[in-house]
């Protein structure tokens, strides 16, 4: 097998891992605790910051790029949180405790997301394959773009958990939910 198909049936299968955890992750119900509610959107946050960190230090012609790509980034974070936000069901099962269930169009939502990774790749990469692997040196266009990748996705979680939050405080405990 050549390198290149090698290289594409990877990325179809990472492709595929992503798409399953997220019909696993947003079409069952999942117990949230309030009290680490925002984990997730820390954690991605801390990566992100790292990822820039490096754009800064590895690749600094980049950062016109970045700024810009970040404010983008926000705008588009947000209006993704409140999307998935809108087709998300939040129900509270106990003091602190929220049930929290996605649905196909959030699974969408999220996928298409992603896929506005491989898009800027195409865009940045004027056409040419969005599978790229450069192991000489640091590629300073792919590093921006994953950590522009990581401030929508991290502006994204914590608009999504701001709004479950806002939707679990409004809503009195469910008698028929029994916490699992």
């Amino acid at each position: 097998m050549q390198t290149g198909q090698q290289t594409i049936w990877i990325t179809l299968a990472v492709i595929a891992l992503v798409l399953a955890r997220f019909l696993f992750r947003e079409l069952r119900v999942r117990r949230m605790k309030t009290s680490s509610l925002f984990a997730v959107p820390v954690l991605a946050g801390i990566v992100g910051a790292f990822t820039i960190y490096s754009v800064v230090i590895a690749a600094p012609n980049q950062m016109t790029s970045l700024v810009a790509g970040s404010i983008v980034a926000v705008a588009v974070g947000i209006g993704i949180g409140l999307s998935v936000a809108h087709f998300t069901t939040v129900q509270t099962a106990a003091p602190g405790v929220l049930l929290v269930r996605g649905s196909w169009i959030t699974v969408g939502i999220w996928v298409a997301a992603l896929a506005l990774r491989l898009i800027a790749r195409w865009l940045v990469s004027g056409g040419q394959s969005v599978v790229y692997v450069n192991t000489s040196s640091v590629d300073g266009p792919s590093l921006m773009l994953n950590a522009v990748l990581l401030v929508m996705l991290t502006t994204a979680l914590t608009t999504v958990r701001l709004r479950i939050l806002t939707v679990s405080r409004g809503e009195p405990p469910d008698a028929t939910v029994t916490a699992a």
